[in-house]
């Protein structure tokens, strides 16, 4: 809506107004007034002016990114369940990753990752992720579900996928309760790698786990005992998620994990150890280093993804791993069709003996 400023003269009537002769007003103050009315009233039509160009230039950028967000749904495949919630098909949003803020897909209530495996390969033909299929179970029946189909299941916690990744997001956990690029980045990477550290019997263990997509995906991909952990007021999140993907594996567990709390460290020492954005500000780099430390082996290896700052947090959190581990590594491409280019992989091994 424009600001119309009333009864302002038209330019031509204010130059008429203006323009008279020495002898029709021989007084000099009145027509000194006249002349200061006459250039009020011409920075008032400027400033109208300005003010109407201004808010017709804020319309097309509107429209702009109105064309943007329709531009962008219709690259990327979005299921409105039964229910009424939103489920991402997450391969539509690789094909194009046109943006990588953080909140992106925070609206979304579930994401399907699609199979994860060799298909998680950054070298990997992206039609393998075409058509998923997945196992739906029913007290009536058991059927097969092409989620490309017209026919749309709610991933509920009796649905078993096929090789594929379905995580539920909860907005109502704050950062933890959503799917972050530095866990998808980190879930592909140690996938890509797995012959760096995947022994036998191998023991992964996940710290700030929050929906838990990391190690399940981790889960999904390989034969290691994965456990997931967090605050307790996640922990409700990472069983269903881990229930819906891994209902009858019992190499995945998911139970309550808090920094710097050695009753909460039983399972140590793992093999492996894996972080996804967890230096930040919210938490203590130092206790998140020292725990890493406590629940690590001579032979542990740590993976630790994060974000590109140069905070105090990060800085602090370097220093620590360096004087608790011998080698430290920083990979900025990691191993991911994922290229978010702020996202970096952290590896840390050679605990120290303190």
């Amino acid at each position: 809506m424009k600001t119309i400023i009333n009864d302002l003269p038209i330019e031509h009537e204010l130059i008429k107004d203006a323009s008279f002769e020495e002898g029709d007003n021989p007084d000099p103050f009145l027509q000194q007034m006249s002349r200061g009315e006459y250039l009020r009233q011409l920075r008032m039509m400027a400033l109208q002016d300005e003010m109407e160009r201004a808010q017709e230039d804020e319309v097309p950028e509107e429209k702009c990114d109105l064309h943007l967000v329709a531009h962008t749904d219709a690259m990327e495949e979005v299921q409105t369940l039964p229910t009424g919630e939103r489920m991402l098909h997450y391969p539509t949003y690789l094909s194009h990753q046109r943006y990588y803020d953080d909140l992106k897909h925070v609206d979304m209530h579930y994401i399907n990752y699609g199979l994860i495996g060799s298909s998680t390969k950054p070298d990997a033909a992206d039609n393998e992720f075409d058509r998923e299929i997945y196992r739906v179970e029913s007290s009536n029946d058991v059927r097969n579900v092409d989620v490309n189909s017209s026919i749309h299941v709610a991933p509920t916690t009796t649905q078993e996928t096929s090789g594929g990744l379905i995580v539920e997001q909860r907005k109502s956990l704050g950062k933890g309760g959503f799917c972050w690029d530095a866990a998808f980045i980190l879930g592909e990477h140690v996938i890509h790698n797995e012959n760096e550290w995947n022994q036998k019997k191998t023991t992964v263990l996940e710290l700030g786990s929050g929906t838990g997509l990391c190690g399940l995906m981790v889960a999904k991909a390989t034969d290691a005992r994965v456990t997931i952990t967090d605050l307790p007021e996640l922990l409700g999140l990472m069983q269903d998620n881990l229930q819906r993907n891994h209902p009858y594996k019992s190499s995945v567990e998911a139970r309550t994990l808090r920094w710097s709390c050695e009753e909460d460290y039983n399972g140590a020492p793992y093999d492996v150890i894996i972080g996804a954005d967890i230096v930040a500000s919210l938490y203590d780099p130092v206790a998140l280093a020292g725990t890493l430390h406590a629940l690590a082996g001579p032979n542990t290896k740590v993976y630790i993804s994060a974000k590109s700052r140069l905070d105090k947090p990060h800085e602090e959190f370097d220093e620590e791993m360096e004087r608790l581990f011998e080698r430290c590594e920083r990979v900025c491409e990691p191993d991911s069709r994922l290229k978010n280019p702020h996202v970096f992989v952290m590896r840390f091994e050679g605990k120290r003996e303190l």
